[in-house]
């Protein structure tokens, strides 16, 4: 079976747009005719390279759901119909990735399926969270509120990601680049002056020997250092595929200083978002517990999730496990407690995401505020060092020459 990208016409004139998998073009021709439909054209989808969907595969980020999500609601709003809002997302869609689920979901659609199950098909593209809630959507007869309230949830989920993503590249684009400088001092600079030193058989003090002896190892075996780097690079993602090691990952995360506190609150931000979301939408809070434990991000609230989703189960509090956790804050607590008993915890778990939301935006700024005198002192420290190295030789020799 070939991917096939069609163009058709309604009886009225209308455009529409869609792929569809089919053994060659004539069973495509035949696919739109039995849709009462006129064929405009059909091309087969680029065959693609041996890396691209590895390397080079078009994303589909948070940010692309929300603005389909929105614009989705938008057309529901306007009495559209389902299926024709599809088309006319998919004609519309600026990513060729996203465009061609799209168009795969509206044939799915056309041919029955429900929407929910035809967004199942592409897990990697479409959150558990949104099928689910768009599964809820459709049972209830609120599909157009559900995307509303699915495109406000993830605009806030990109934005305090890209956030706390541009809290952490700064420091590690500064000193990446720092890293290359010294690396090209080391390996082409010092040679020059150690030649010098040598040739003039000056005593080298203990820091000159010590970056000497760094120099000539790059100079030799940089080729293993970056063998070195490669391999620590794949065991790290290799280690993350096992449950131990993220684990264990987890708890180093949550105790380093600032980063934390901060690590903690986005935990507690997409628990409380997510799990709002869906309890308003109308999903099972069983079924909801499930979704949200994933959502999280963390294995270690995961776990957590999953004792309170048994508990639950039992008949008991949501509250109790979190609170024995120890991961949730003491106001947390008290907020599902209300929630719980007043029936309203969709409502009180609004209010945590919407605080701890406004704490990651402060504590992302202070980081970046703290970062800047520490990432100076990094490179004052590794500056100065190299400047020492070969300033004090420097002084010897000036020294000799003017005892001559």
């Amino acid at each position: 079976m070939e991917q096939f990208k069609y163009k058709a016409r309604k009886r009225d004139g209308a455009v529409v747009y869609g792929t569809v998998n089919a053994p060659n073009e004539a069973a495509v021709a035949a696919f739109i005719r039995k849709q009462d439909m006129y064929v405009a054209g059909i091309e087969a989808s680029k065959k693609k390279g041996l890396f691209s969907g590895v390397l080079f595969e078009e994303s589909i980020n948070l940010y692309d759901i929300s603005i389909f999500a929105r614009q989705f609601a938008t057309l529901l709003g306007a009495g559209v119909p389902l299926l024709t809002g599809l088309e006319i997302l998919t004609q519309q869609s600026a990513k060729e990735r996203l465009r061609t689920v799209l168009g795969q979901i509206t044939t799915s659609v056309r041919e029955g399926k429900a929407l929910s199950a035809a967004m199942a098909e592409f897990p990697k593209v479409f959150p558990e969270l949104m099928t689910n809630m768009v599964a809820a959507g459709e049972a209830g007869g609120i599909l157009e509120i559900v995307m509303d309230r699915l495109a406000a949830q993830f605009e806030k989920d990109y934005r305090m990601n890209a956030k706390f993503k541009s809290a952490m590249i700064y420091p590690a684009i500064v000193l990446s680049v720092a890293a290359i400088v010294v690396a090209i001092i080391m390996m082409f600079v010092m040679p020059v002056f150690v030649g010098l030193f040598e040739q003039l058989k000056i005593e080298l003090p203990f820091v000159t020997r010590v970056v000497i002896g760094i120099s000539n190892f790059l100079g030799h075996y940089w080729y293993l250092v970056i063998a070195a780097l490669i391999g620590l690079f794949l065991l790290y993602k290799w280690a993350g595929t096992k449950e131990s090691f993220r684990l264990w990952r987890d708890g180093v995360y949550l105790k380093v200083p600032i980063f934390g506190d901060l690590y903690n609150k986005i935990i507690i931000t997409r628990f409380a978002r997510t799990f709002a979301s869906l309890s308003r939408s109308g999903v099972p809070i069983l079924n909801a517990m499930t979704i949200v434990s994933k959502a999280t991000g963390s294995l270690q609230a995961e776990r957590v999730l999953n004792q309170a989703r048994g508990s639950l189960r039992r008949g008991r509090t949501l509250a109790d496990p979190m609170e024995a956790s120890g991961m949730f804050p003491p106001i947390v607590i008290s907020l599902v407690n209300i929630g719980e008993e007043t029936g309203a915890l969709d409502t009180m778990l609004d209010k945590v995401a919407d605080f701890y939301g406004a704490e990651v935006d402060d504590t992302i700024g202070r980081l970046q505020t703290i970062m800047d005198p520490i990432l100076i002192v990094i490179l004052g420290v590794i500056i100065g060092t190299l400047a020492v190295a070969l300033l004090l030789p420097m002084f010897e020799i000036v020294t000799k020459v003017g005892s001559l």
